[in-house]
């Protein structure tokens, strides 16, 4: 629940550095970022209605896809220790979930110009071309009127 926490934080008040495009010159050109963030959220919701247990839930890949995704939105860079605090997973397992998405081409790491000791992580244009497209398909399928228990009867 600490990790959720911690994540929340980071997106809210990670620093503004001005952002740079993506691997080959590629600014963010994602358009479903409320949607996204909306999802990202209601995975840590997940994490803090389940406790203990939702730990075996965990999808650190995904997380960390989503957390980079929202971050390209804001126009802010993520170090590679802020991109594994993202995914909610033990450093170790997140790096080793951050070098899967990196072989796929879905992410690229560079030296931070800032801290040459850290790397910035950032999506590539197809990975953000792939968020975008299954946002639109998860869109297509939200029921957002389907009353649940114990809602209000309108």
């Amino acid at each position: 629940m600490a990790e959720a926490d911690n994540s929340t934080y980071r997106l809210r008040d990670r620093p503004m550095i001005p952002p740079k495009p993506a691997a080959g010159g590629v600014a963010f050109t994602g358009t479903a970022a409320d949607l996204v963030e909306g999802i990202y959220r209601a995975r840590r919701l997940r994490d803090d209605a389940f406790g203990s247990i939702a730990g075996q839930f965990r999808e650190p890949t995904w997380d960390i896809l989503l957390d980079l995704y929202l971050a390209a939105a804001k126009g802010r860079p993520v170090s590679v220790s802020s991109a594994c605090i993202g995914s909610g997973a033990p450093q170790t397992t997140a790096i080793r979930h951050l070098a899967l998405l990196e072989s796929a081409g879905l992410v690229v790491r560079t030296p931070n110009p800032m801290d040459n000791r850290a790397g910035i992580v950032t999506l590539t244009e197809e990975a953000i071309r792939r968020v975008d497209d299954w946002a639109r398909r998860v869109r297509s399928v939200w029921k957002a009127e389907t009353p649940l228990p114990g809602d209000p009867v309108v």
